[in-house]
């Protein structure tokens, strides 16, 4: 039973069903017949899933320095994304340096100290990639020992790096002992969407629909995935219908809004709607990438306006 319900806690969690992840991981019925590793592995989700709902306060509450290594470093997680959230480069970098440092922890009572070492590395992999130390991040992560939340994240570093070959051969390894796994298919669609190419697009496609449909009702995170396979396959009513959908449900999602900006824009919408969208990013997340690369292209624009300006 622990394993089955394990199972299902995981495919909730990479589908992006986390409300459903933290109502399956704190019900008592599940509580009650759990072993201790498997109760860990409850936490480990329960607080992953607060994580990605932007809970970064309850999380850094709950765990205390009495809990498991790995619950800690989700901890360090949340302070640190709470920092860049509240563009508090102080925290950031503290939170960034406890981080490094745990990865030199050890408890001596812990009964399974290799898991814990990748539970740790995930985190710490996950951070430095979001700060753009890539090499440093697959340090880390690497050789990950065919761990698969270590490998989703070198395959993600992987595309960062625009080392799709590097990002294809991972995937092809993975699939020969992890095929039938969530994800791994998820992986499979982050790369064909990368590599690009019809029959590519169309999986991608096929595997964001499968998840879609998985549960009884698909959740944001799987929506935007079909979306971006109908924008790359230049499918746009059927990305803008997906997308309209998903931003009902989820007004501040991030993701949704972001891919709603750029098939505006490939759609030639008015600007006043387009402008409407990237405020209400800017609302949302002020420090979000995709507004820091737009005012960097747009600080490039016009320093190369102003060599043409008529004197």
């Amino acid at each position: 039973m622990d394993e089955n319900t394990l199972f299902a806690v995981r495919n909730l969690y990479y589908s992006g069903n986390y409300n459903q992840v933290i109502a399956d991981t704190t019900a008592p019925r599940h509580r009650a017949q759990a072993s201790a590793a498997t109760a860990h592995e409850y936490d480990l989700f329960f607080f992953r899933a607060l994580i990605a709902l932007k809970n970064y306060a309850k999380v850094a509450q709950e765990i205390t320095e009495s809990h498991a290594l790995g619950l800690q470093a989700l901890k360090a997680q949340a302070v640190y994304l709470d920092a860049v959230q509240s563009a508090d480069t102080a925290g950031r970098d503290a939170a960034l340096a406890h981080l490094r440092e745990m990865l030199q922890v050890q408890n001596p009572d812990d009964q399974n100290p290799e898991a814990t070492a990748l539970e740790v590395k995930v985190v710490v992999g996950q951070v430095l990639a979001s700060e753009g130390l890539v090499e440093e991040a697959l340090g880390v992560l690497l050789p990950h020992g065919n761990h698969l939340e270590s490998v989703a994240v070198v395959v993600q570093i992987y595309l960062q790096m625009n080392r799709l070959d590097l990002a294809k051969k991972e995937v092809e390894a993975c699939k020969s002992w992890a095929e039938d796994a969530m994800l791994a298919q998820l992986m499979e669609a982050w790369v064909g969407l990368r590599v690009g190419g019809g029959d590519r697009y169309q999986n991608a496609y096929y595997i964001y629909e499968e998840i879609a449909t998985s549960s009884t009702s698909p959740t944001v995170k799987s929506m935007v995935g079909e979306a971006v396979c109908n924008i790359q396959m230049g499918q746009y009513p059927e990305a803008e219908g997906i997308l309209q959908e998903a931003l009902t449900k989820e007004p501040t999602n991030t993701d949704a809004i972001v891919n709603q900006i750029v098939l505006s824009t490939l759609l030639s919408k008015p600007a006043e709607e387009i402008n409407a969208l990237v405020q209400q990013l800017q609302s949302v997340a002020p420090n979000h990438a995709y507004l820091q690369d737009l005012d960097l292209k747009s600080s490039l624009f016009d320093r190369a306006a102003q060599r043409f300006a008529v004197a």
